[in-house]
């Protein structure tokens, strides 16, 4: 209890959104019908079910098993940022940021390359990916729930999206050098079979409730019979954070949303595509890309422009998407010291794609 006390203390995302709606208050008034409990109750049972999976280790036992199979350095590289794009889709970027950089530190030291470059491009390749499911990251939880899009409706939306990031995976691993390798030794987490089969059935029971298949509270009531179950000690674990933040940024969203001056500024900036688009990009380089959409989302319904926005406004500046920070959080873990210029080459690399992605998101509304 004292450790989940102390990582939403000291989570400086929410000290930033704590003192906004605090002088939130000072211009207006905050309503608790300004909470969109369907997002709440989505992401609490999303959370819920991560949790697990990291204390099951399930992902990181298919990641190693995988990569035990590959021959050169170039497939070793390429195999990690393939895992780490399709796993973000369907246990979000932060689980595969949390997974991953840990798994490749460990194997860059047995291959013998600069691990840098790889976890930068492993951070982007989350981001991307989780990009293109209603349920890979917090704002396309909100998106889906807000806008009321059917799972259909978003793979229509964020597929172009999609294989364009594929694409960019592939042609990454021709940046390193292949040399062949001998079979690598990794210690495979232990894995419990009867607890694997219950969760992976439960999952699709709380996936149908994030995808309004089913109310979202058997979701919730599904996801919390299972951690009783399986691990009761994984509710500690749950990122409670994220619940709050999301909390915090409805409430102050609300509030703006009663101001007319506000009211006519961001109507006026989302009145196109390409304005909510760009929009979303800019905003999310200051204040990240999850409060980005919810602020956005209260003046538009362009939702494919917002989308892209925010998802391709995840490249950027170190605060463009709470992963980048927690993949430098997980980078300096690893190599035990602090490290600037990690996220200074971070934010050099992200910033090159972003360019590059602005273009390919112009050319993405433009054909839809």
């Amino acid at each position: 209890m004292k450790t989940l006390v102390y990582k939403i203390i000291n989570d400086r995302t929410l000290w930033v959104t704590t003192v906004l709606l605090i002088l939130a208050l000072f211009v207006g008034h905050v309503q608790l019908n300004d909470i969109d409990m369907q997002t709440i109750l989505s992401l609490l049972s999303l959370m819920i079910l991560i949790s697990l999976y990291e204390g099951e280790g399930l992902l990181k036992y298919v990641a190693l098993t995988i990569i035990k199979k590959c021959q050169t350095t170039r497939q070793v590289q390429l195999t990690v940022f393939l895992l780490v794009f399709f796993s973000a889709m369907f246990l979000t970027n932060d689980v595969a940021i949390i997974t991953f950089i840990p798994i490749f530190v460990v194997i860059a030291q047995k291959i013998h390359v600069n691990a840098v470059l790889p976890i930068i491009l492993l951070t982007v390749f989350a981001n991307l990916g989780s990009a293109v499911t209603p349920f890979g990251n917090p704002q396309n939880i909100y998106l889906a729930s807000h806008y009321q899009l059917q799972m259909g409706d978003f793979f229509q939306m964020s597929w172009p999206l999609g294989l364009i990031s594929f694409l960019f995976v592939l042609l990454s691993s021709l940046f390193f050098r292949s040399s062949n390798l001998e079979q690598l030794t990794l210690d495979l987490p232990t894995i419990r079979p009867k607890q694997t089969k219950l969760l992976i059935a439960g999952s699709f029971v709380v996936l149908a409730g994030l995808l309004h298949l089913l109310p979202i509270m058997i979701s919730l009531v599904v996801s919390i019979l299972l951690t009783l179950v399986i691990n009761k000690k994984r509710f500690l674990q749950v990122d409670y954070g994220i619940i709050i933040l999301f909390v915090e940024l409805f409430l102050i969203v609300g509030v703006l949303s009663r101001i007319p001056s506000v009211v006519s500024l961001f109507e006026e900036l989302t009145t196109t595509d390409n304005g909510s688009f760009i929009s979303g990009i800019v905003l999310s380089q200051f204040i990240s890309n999850v409060p980005a959409a919810v602020l956005l989302s209260a003046f538009t319904s362009r939702v494919n422009a917002v989308y892209l926005g925010v998802s391709i406004g995840g490249l950027g500046t170190i605060i463009a998407s709470l992963a980048n920070l927690l993949a430098w959080r997980q980078y300096q873990r690893q190599i035990e010291e602090i490290n600037y210029s990690f996220p200074i080459k971070l934010m050099v690399i992200n910033l090159l794609l972003l360019l590059i992605f602005i273009a390919l998101g112009y050319a993405i509304l433009t054909v839809a």
